[in-house]
């Protein structure tokens, strides 16, 4: 098979930022979790509700709008900026970063190109099999590569599943292992942590998602132990228990 060489390319993407906004609003499940939407947001929670309570995007089409279009009046030379030092930081590492990523998982990129879009509302979001990503505008250049290499490996995870696993339909399923998958070997691997020396945060005592820590913890040892394909057939089944037992 034709090694593939894959290039993370910076964008701005207005309609991007748009469609993001109603999705990850109308997704939350509780009242609680939209909170937390609407606070790393920074979109005001009355606002909020309205759009996760719209029965489709065109309802709320022009209010979302209007939000993306004040904060890019309001950002634009920051999120510029960031998308050149983004970018700029990030191709220091971009070849070994692909590189490992393959040699890790035994699975070529997907794509040629991964997109990020430098987004004027959201910290960061992954792509379950495809090939954009996004992370907000602001952040320090270099501290910024860790989590933009954690969504990247999500995305490349859920197509690791898709083209091995086919059986595997349960995106709840996918999405627990992948996120696990990505913290870990972000902190454990030597090499994928020679990209980002100055991190010392533990993730397996804490991070946005801490109903995963205890499994986590499990699959930390057996990913680390016996590998990536015993990561995957046990979390497999853990995670379809859990899902059963929720």
């Amino acid at each position: 098979m034709k090694k593939m060489k894959a290039k993370l390319q910076f964008i701005l993407d207005k309609l991007y930022d748009e469609r993001m906004i109603y999705q990850m609003l109308k997704s939350q499940k509780s009242n609680k979790d939209l909170k937390y939407q609407s606070k790393v947001t920074g979109i005001n929670f009355d606002i909020a509700k309205k759009i996760a309570k719209a029965s489709n995007p065109l309802e709320v089409r022009i209010l979302i709008k209007e939000i993306v279009k004040q904060r890019y009046e309001q950002n634009l030379k920051k999120i510029e900026k960031s998308k050149y030092n983004y970018q700029k930081s990030w191709d220091e590492i971009n070849n070994n970063f692909f590189c490992r990523l393959t040699e890790l998982t035994d699975f070529q990129p997907q794509y040629e190109k991964y997109y990020c879009v430098i987004s004027a509302c959201h910290p960061g979001i992954s792509s379950w099999g495809g090939n954009k990503i996004a992370r907000k505008f602001g952040f320090e250049p270099l501290k910024q590569r860790k989590i933009t290499a954690h969504e990247i490996i999500i995305s490349h995870f859920f197509s690791l599943i898709d083209k091995h696993y086919p059986k595997v339909k349960d995106d709840q399923q996918v999405w627990q292992l992948a996120e696990i998958y990505a913290f870990v070997i972000t902190s454990k691997d030597n090499i994928m942590k020679s990209f980002w020396p100055w991190d010392k945060s533990a993730v397996d005592k804490g991070h946005n998602y801490s109903q995963l820590i205890p499994l986590q913890r499990e699959l930390t040892s057996v990913l680390l132990k016996k590998g990536l394909k015993d990561f995957i057939k046990i979390g497999l089944m853990k995670t379809k228990s859990r899902l059963k037992v929720g």
